[in-house]
């Protein structure tokens, strides 16, 4: 099983200040359907795993949340790209499932029966690739979202070696190249 994990915000999704809250808010990081579907294309399953606090602190409903990703899922397949399932950890605090633990990632591994070595989980901030470590997965952050200032800021040692890439597209050319 090929399998590619991938953060929501910064990486699918343009970060927005508020969040995502309705389908009208989704807008997609250009590049980011064409990656999916070049994956997709190379046999890779893809799913997204993202921290959704926003439910448990009351700005939306677990209904709203599952109506954004249904319309994700949507527009990415209008777009050629297929995304099997999104993964989502709505807790505001500490939780097994919320990133930076692995519980999500992990979840995401058993589903599709994946080996966490041959797994990329591509990320834009740091609790993202250590969300990737505690699981073994290989480490992928792309400078779109957060993740430049996060490549500014510093990561802990054990995080690294982690691949550094533009975006989304340019990761997913890169891991069909075996670079990843």
């Amino acid at each position: 099983m090929k399998l590619a994990l991938l953060d929501r915000d910064g990486v699918v999704l343009v970060n927005r200040p508020t969040n995502v809250k309705t389908a009208a808010d989704i807008s997609l990081i250009e590049g980011s359907a064409e990656a999916i579907s070049r994956l997709n294309g190379a046999g890779f399953t893809v799913a997204i795993c993202t921290n959704q606090p926003e439910v448990a602190r009351g700005a939306m409903t677990l209904a709203q949340l599952e109506n954004v990703h249904t319309a994700l899922l949507l527009r990415l397949r209008e777009q050629g790209a297929m995304v099997d399932h999104v993964f989502a950890c709505t807790s505001a605090s500490k939780n097994p499932r919320r990133k930076p633990c692995g519980g999500m990632l992990r979840e995401a591994l058993e589903r599709y029966g994946a080996r966490s070595d041959q797994t990329p989980f591509v990320g834009d901030q740091a609790d993202d690739l250590k969300a990737a470590f505690h699981v073994g997965c290989r480490r992928v952050l792309v400078k779109t979202g957060l993740g430049a200032k996060a490549l500014a800021t510093g990561f802990p040692d054990y995080v690294h070696p982690f691949a550094v890439y533009d975006n989304l597209l340019t990761a997913a050319l890169g891991l069909l190249r075996g670079m990843v």
